[in-house]
């Protein structure tokens, strides 16, 4: 949208103009990826249907996902969303300071959705609004050195514990691990001020300490799932003497590689105005960036899914996914605001430059064995943001392990069940 049609002292008006803006490029992008996909068409005749339409729906897609992520697509996506949050009523943000409303922080709801079909658990209350879950196995204890999973603050920590059959947890219980994790809970609008110190080193430093007095071991193992191995990292750097292992799974840490569509937009935001508005980054916000950069993906994934027979576990392992796909809590405002400046526009983190609190952040204090676990296929975290991080620790003993899956892939297919874990397992017992 060009400054000369804005209209600042309108903003109903700057969120008209927005929004035809957007909705023109997002028309556009459509009929170009229509227009690819048929040119496959008609250039693959001959082929098998099934074939012809592998052909179509990849043209299809990897053409809406180039336009979508053109910066001119971005800035006109980062001014809507600008013009938007500047008409959302005053009376928004005083619900906001007073209430804290989610669909999912529910009494009767989420012990159910914790407990049906997952590894039982005890739960470990902890200073500050964190719980630390420490996972009871049916399985003898090999390895001494116990694993602190670190999730992130979108989805909820089961997708490593989705179900019986596709549990992380329950894989690497089978192979003698002692685990813990962190539930990071529904953030209050109070919380929208708390900070990566707050989580990657204070949460976290609590977590490990209470894990350490817990098992008598002197050093902890963490795990950090995609956001969670930033934590994670900046845990290691700064505290290397309380970590034994490191594995980071699907973390980003050098976005100047490859941007993915939604790594796109997030960098073109005024991640300022988004958090004045809205305190904590709502998840749904997140849940509707997804599906934009594919809606017809989403809208044609039921009928594509259920064009075949399928049986009740698959049935159940699909919805089981779809559930935890939008579980979003919101991200705490000023976690998010950091994360956004410093890794996404500056790329602070591998570039050694990183601050939380006072310090800044040195990865060549990560001395201690790493491993790095990425999806090949991964749309979310490229594996250009993953593996660079091997170059720039100080660790010696590292290794990278590419597996041919996506983001979510790496957690519940049956190959990385078959295969990628039991290595996974291998590696970290070896060392623990």
């Amino acid at each position: 949208m060009g400054e000369v049609n804005k209209n600042y002292s309108n903003p109903y008006y700057n969120f008209v103009l927005a929004g035809i803006d957007i909705a023109s490029k997002y028309n556009s992008a459509f009929l170009e990826a229509a227009e690819k996909s048929f040119e496959s068409f008609l250039n693959k005749k001959g082929e098998t249907q099934q074939k012809t339409q592998t052909n179509i729906r990849t043209s299809f897609d990897s053409t809406l996902r180039d336009c979508l992520n053109e910066n001119i697509f971005a800035s006109s996506m980062a001014d809507y969303v600008d013009a938007w949050t500047k008409i959302l009523p005053s009376l928004y943000n005083q619900f906001r300071n007073n209430f804290n409303f989610s669909l999912y922080e529910n009494k009767l709801l989420e012990p159910i959705r914790d407990t049906i079909n997952r590894t039982p658990s005890e739960v470990i209350e902890m200073k500050g609004r964190f719980k630390l879950l420490h996972y009871k196995s049916e399985y003898p204890i090999i390895h001494k050195t116990p694993i602190l999973v670190i999730y992130y603050l979108i989805n909820r920590h089961y997708i490593l514990d989705l179900l019986p059959k596709i549990s992380v947890i329950k894989n690497l219980q089978r192979q003698g691990f002692d685990i813990y994790t962190t539930d990071w809970n529904n953030p209050a609008s109070y919380s929208r001020d708390l900070t990566l110190e707050t989580y990657a080193e204070e949460y976290v430093g609590y977590a490990v300490e209470k894990i350490k007095e817990t098992s008598g071991s002197n050093k902890v193992s963490l795990f950090g799932y995609c956001w969670g191995g930033i934590f994670a990292l900046i845990y290691a750097a700064m505290y290397p003497q309380n970590v034994k292992n490191l594995i980071l799974h699907a973390t980003p840490t050098d976005i100047e590689k490859e941007e993915t569509t939604i790594e796109n937009w997030t960098t073109h935001l005024n991640v300022n105005n988004l958090i004045d508005t809205f305190g904590n980054v709502p998840g749904w916000f997140l849940n509707l960036a997804f599906v934009l950069r594919n809606p017809v993906e989403v809208l044609l994934k039921y009928p594509r899914y259920f064009s075949e027979p399928r049986n009740l576990e698959e049935i159940n392992q699909f919805f089981a996914i779809e559930t935890w796909l939008y579980d979003s809590i919101p991200i705490i405002g000023e976690i998010y605001r950091e994360i956004v400046e410093q890794v996404y526009r500056h790329n602070l983190l591998i570039k050694n430059k990183m601050k939380v609190g006072k310090d800044t952040i040195d990865l060549k204090n990560i001395t201690m064995p790493v491993l790095n676990i990425i999806g090949t296929e991964d749309d979310l975290v490229p594996p250009s943001a993953s593996k660079s991080i091997i170059n720039v620790i100080g660790s010696v003993d590292k290794k990278l392990i590419e597996f041919p899956t996506g983001h979510v892939g790496l957690c519940i297919s049956r190959n990385a069940h078959e295969k990628l874990w039991p290595e996974v397992g291998r590696w970290l017992g070896a060392r623990s």
